[in-house]
């Protein structure tokens, strides 16, 4: 249910700027996020993309600091006000989307067999199900399916990925998935190009959230979709999806075969766009992680410096078919590499101090979480927590879903010689963190 109170509240608030216009969304996020700072002392990361999820309703419970600074901004005395109320499960994720609504509206037209088996508990689990199951496709579904509505929610589920906001992803790519089965369905064609990115980020959401069983069945459709649209960056750029995928799953070997036989066979496109330069080098640095985990230092070496000379042919940080790719990217997995090889000297002398404000912000969390276990195993149990509640304040569903977090927490609880403080206590109910 669209959240028209937040969005009249906020046209009807006149924007700082003085030019006697509504309040957009980008000065609203920023009003909430100073507010925050003056007030409580910690950082914010209220984003405009988060507010538009507010204003459509699939957040309905925004975490205590977004609601009191939102209640300020614009100026009311509850949350009801802005249309904000607890739902029987409550904020999912700490602060990612709550999806009981969304859920049982996707129940309610039949999708299911009337069971309460069949209805899923989760972003995550209704991704699960989109591509696990072949329902017909339902008047709802019929209505709604158009290839504009398609690429739009493959858009949306990109760009709340790298955001580090898993569960909106997974609704995004759920939606944009159901509609392409129902153009099928109907008789309709669907554009192979599309059908190959919402695959696409369906596995990336479904390996970075453990559900790597699923995640290898959309990264090979998006594989075929891909081969279908005739489109060799797009082919590269899902065949380095589903290396990681067939490597989550446990297939790392074959996974690396993958890696050697696609990069050779694109190295001579490297140079001719920049998008092709970006998913090659992404791909490389696909293999270095999976080779690291090998513990093949060499050959990681090797595909990191081959990385580094595709960054130099895109110049800089882009974003290509949503790589990310480009010198910040490079240094990023430099770091993690490091991290993986038990090198936790450099990944502090290089992963500390770059800056990466610039880039997606599961691209620095991703950074963050790296360098908080290398503050753990320096023994500088202060900085780790830091590292992670710096992290977590800006993707709380990223910081939740990745076993970094589970794997740090474990140990900041275990050489604990007290009673876990608050922020430890917080993070580790959001990890699923034993306290004892």
């Amino acid at each position: 249910m669209v959240n028209d109170h937040l969005r009249r509240r906020r046209e009807a608030t006149l924007s700082p700027s003085g030019s006697g216009t509504p309040m957009t969304r980008a000065e609203l996020a920023r009003a909430v996020n100073e507010y925050v700072w003056r007030t409580t002392g910690r950082q914010s990361g209220l984003d405009v993309d988060t507010l538009a999820r507010y204003e459509r309703g699939l957040i309905r419970w925004p975490n205590a600091d977004y609601r009191a600074g939102l209640r300020a901004v614009l100026g009311v005395a509850r949350d009801a006000e802005l249309g904000f109320h607890k739902t029987r499960r409550g904020r999912s994720a700490e602060g990612g989307p709550d999806t009981a609504t969304w859920v049982r509206s996707w129940a309610d037209e039949d999708h299911t067999s009337g069971t309460s088996a069949d209805v899923p508990d989760t972003a995550i689990d209704l991704l699960r199900q989109a591509l696990l199951t072949y329902a017909p496709a339902t008047g709802t579904d019929s209505t709604r399916a158009d290839l504009t509505s398609a690429k739009s929610e493959v858009a949306t589920a990109f760009d709340a990925y790298q955001a580090g906001n898993f569960e909106a992803a997974a609704l995004a790519s759920s939606s944009a998935l159901r509609a392409l089965r129902a153009m099928e369905r109907r008789g309709g064609s669907t554009d192979a190009r599309v059908l190959a990115l919402a695959n696409q980020v369906g596995a990336i959401v479904l390996s970075k959230a453990g559900s790597a069983d699923v995640a290898w069945i959309a990264a090979d459709r998006g594989v075929s979709a891909a081969e279908a649209s005739g489109d060799p960056t797009l082919q590269m750029s899902l065949l380095r999806t589903a290396a990681y995928s067939m490597a989550s799953a446990g297939r790392r070997p074959e996974a690396l075969t993958l890696v050697d036989r696609a990069t050779s066979e694109f190295q001579r496109r490297m140079s001719q766009t920049a998008a092709s330069a970006a998913v090659y080098g992404t791909m490389l640095l696909t293999g270095a992680v999976l080779l690291a985990a090998d513990q093949n230092s060499a050959k990681a070496a090797a595909y990191l410096d081959e990385a580094h000379e595709a960054a130099l042919v895109v110049g800089v940080d882009r974003n290509d078919l949503w790589t990310a790719f480009g010198p910040t990217n490079v240094a990023i997995h430099r770091a993690n590499i490091a991290a993986v090889l038990g090198d936790m000297d450099t990944v502090l002398a290089v992963g500390a101090p770059l800056d990466v404000e610039h880039a997606p912000i599961e691209r620095q969390v991703r950074l963050h979480l790296d360098v908080a276990r290398a503050h753990f195993a320096a023994g500088n149990h202060d900085s780790a927590l830091a590292t992670l509640l710096q992290a977590e304040a800006v993707a709380p569903s990223q910081v939740r879903h990745h076993y970094i977090t589970r794997q740090v927490v474990s140990s900041l609880v275990e050489t604990m010689s007290r009673r876990p403080g608050v922020d430890l206590a917080r993070l580790a109910r959001l990890a699923d963190v034993p306290l004892a």
